[in-house]
């Protein structure tokens, strides 16, 4: 072995030993041992404890029962006191994954902006020169009005995700009439950004004649927004499907892809804000974290739910969104 492979198994058994679960765990197998050493040692020397109370003129008889008493008051609160060294240990992981996920949320909003901003820097000082054609200045304006929609879209989803994480916006009181394929329709046209073949990609099976009552700004982001997940996650020649059904008592909005799928754990997870699959971070697919938070919150204020499912890592997930079966109009 090469020094350098030396040193890299250190650090790694370094980052084992010193990792706060495993110093945790050795910290309790420590006072629990010293617990049960000190209950036998008390048990062990009652008869010593009570002659050296006769030595010492106590007034009081040291009693068996009185020594039982003390050890399991003496135990009781040593158990409140692990009790609580356990709870404080569990808020300060909270604690410690939160301030990760935000670091991961702010590098990630970092690069989201920089791409656009810099498109943006790049057609202004090519539109300063004056020999381009007007074909090419129409280009390059289209160009600039789409990095413009982008910025906009990012910084509406941020505030949005700070609005409904501190429950001021409450989309069930907007109540629209839906004509809900023409929504469906409308939210692929607008993935152009992503992938300009995104429309014929994007398979919507739904009766043109659905017609719900809901809000139709809430709705868009929330098609937005898995639409959006379902292009960034998957191989780019693959197919999505967009499925509606009517079930005995609920309306279901199904979105069913082939991309790098979920396990269970992310299944749990994955509607968290800041939260990032390991692996989209690994393969530098764009996001923040905040779009599946901002559909959760979206749904459940509208009344609704959404979960997620999949058969496996590179197995494919269908998100599926569910409505009251009251919300629809006519079908």
């Amino acid at each position: 072995m090469t020094t350098r492979h030396l040193t890299r198994i250190a650090v790694k058994l370094i980052k084992l030993v010193t990792h706060p679960v495993l110093v945790f765990v050795a910290l309790q197998i420590v006072w629990i041992t010293i617990l049960v050493l000190w209950v036998f040692w008390f048990l062990s020397q009652q008869e010593t404890l009570a002659r050296l109370s006769k030595i010492i003129g106590a007034s009081t008889t040291f009693s068996p029962a009185t020594g039982i008493f003390t050890l399991v008051v003496g135990c009781v609160l040593l158990g409140i006191i692990l009790v609580g060294t356990v709870v404080l240990f569990v808020f300060t992981q909270i604690q410690s994954s939160l301030l990760r996920q935000q670091k991961s949320f702010v590098s990630s909003v970092t690069h989201e902006l920089r791409s656009p901003l810099s498109s943006l820097q790049l057609s202004f000082e090519t539109l300063q020169r004056r020999q381009l054609t007007q074909d090419v200045r129409e280009r390059i304006f289209g160009m600039v009005e789409k990095d413009l929609e982008r910025l906009a879209q990012l910084v509406e989803r941020i505030l949005i995700a700070s609005r409904l994480d501190r429950g001021i916006i409450d989309y069930k009181a907007q109540q629209d009439e839906i004509e809900l394929r023409e929504l469906l329709v409308y939210s692929v046209s607008q993935l152009d950004h992503l992938n300009p073949q995104a429309e014929k990609r994007i398979i919507v099976d739904c009766s043109p004649t659905l017609t719900i009552k809901s809000s139709r700004l809430g709705l868009t982001m929330v098609v937005g927004n898995l639409l959006e997940n379902a292009l960034k996650y998957s191989p780019a020649s693959s197919l999505i499907h967009v499925r509606v059904q009517i079930k005995e008592y609920e309306l279901w909005i199904s979105f069913e892809d082939s991309g790098i799928g979920l396990s269970k754990n992310e299944q749990r997870k994955i509607f968290r804000m800041f939260h990032r699959s390991p692996r989209a971070e690994k393969q530098a697919v764009p996001g923040t974290g905040i779009g599946l938070y901002i559909v959760r919150s979206i749904v459940q204020s509208l009344g609704g739910r959404v979960w997620a499912q999949s058969e496996g890592q590179s197995r494919g997930s269908v998100f599926t969104v569910a409505f009251s079966r009251e919300c629809i109009l006519s079908y």
